[in-house]
């Protein structure tokens, strides 16, 4: 969506009365609206358009493909886009769902057509606001963040994009090296997560396979001590490079002991190799003394 375009909006609603009633208001009111019957349809229309939409209202009861499959379809492109979950036949329940699926709003029928209207500037507001947040990152000088988590594993990847994200827009790195930022990040997060505060010996993985590492993964988050053992990070980005600190609370490891990253046969070990991961992708690696608190660092990558 530019100044020069009408926002695009797509409705999927199975009742032709509601289309053509949103169609209609929508239209009057500055928006570029297309409906369609089915789910299936919108996302064929995707796939195959030549533009993206700004925003998505979809009935959360159709025919076929009902609203939280398709809300779950979109959030799963590689760039989602915002939906408005509308029903006249849902409950609390299904207003839980849609929100937790990622839903930008949710109103039940019969709605006034104001309030819906209403809905989808302030989704478009806050779509355009967190563009302009995202291109204000060209200007980012310096930024530092300290978290404090729990060992969840579904926290690494949400950590390690919010903590990269700023690399390329800065100008530091191109998106290659940020990504392999990022996977040495998810490496050792996931360390201090498992063999630090779990203290699971990576040696589990030869032996068990990956199930039975899984499986004491999940036995140990509700033993203590270590359920109650929080992972800190750290992250500074300057305009010479990005630094990380990540912390775990459980006894540490003899860090003098890493096998060579410049030995091939070291990448076919299962333990061990994500340590090999971080020290190849970043310029310095260090570890406090008792192995706990891992120190990353990687310097700009200057171009001529």
């Amino acid at each position: 969506m530019t100044e020069n375009t009408l926002p695009t909006i797509l409705v999927v609603d199975d009742e032709e009365v509601i289309r053509i009633t949103i169609q209609k208001k929508l239209s009057r009111a500055g928006f570029n609206v297309i409906s369609f019957e089915k789910g299936e349809d919108l996302l064929y229309y995707l796939k195959n358009a030549d533009h993206n939409a700004d925003l998505i209202i979809t009935d959360i009861k159709l025919r076929k493909m009902d609203g939280i499959e398709l809300l779950r379809r979109i959030n799963s492109m590689d760039e989602p886009i915002p939906v408005l979950i509308i029903s006249g036949h849902g409950n609390v329940e299904d207003a839980i769902r849609a929100l937790r699926y990622g839903a930008s709003d949710y109103i039940r029928k019969p709605f006034d057509i104001n309030d819906l209207t209403s809905s989808v500037r302030s989704i478009l507001k806050r779509k355009f606001q967190k563009k302009l947040s995202e291109n204000l990152a060209i200007y980012k000088q310096y930024e530092k963040c300290v978290l404090e988590v729990p060992t969840d594993g579904d926290l690494i990847n949400t950590i390690s994009f919010n903590f990269t994200k700023n690399l390329v827009p800065a100008g530091l790195f191109n998106y290659t090296t940020s990504e392999n930022i990022s996977l040495s990040l998810q490496e050792s997060i996931s360390n201090a997560m498992y063999h630090g505060n779990f203290e699971i010996d990576s040696s589990l993985r030869d032996s068990g396979g990956m199930k039975e590492f899984n499986s004491e993964i999940e036995r140990r988050k509700l033993l203590p001590p270590y359920k109650d053992r929080t992972v800190k990070l750290t992250y500074e980005l300057t305009p010479d490079y990005v630094f990380y600190e990540i912390e775990d609370q459980g006894p540490g490891f003899n860090y003098m002991t890493l096998p060579d990253p410049r030995d091939p046969e070291n990448f076919f070990k299962n333990s061990g190799r994500g340590l090999l991961i971080i020290r190849i992708h970043m310029d310095e690696v260090t570890w406090h003394d008792r192995g706990n608190i891992i120190r990353m660092k990687k310097y700009k990558v200057n171009r001529n």
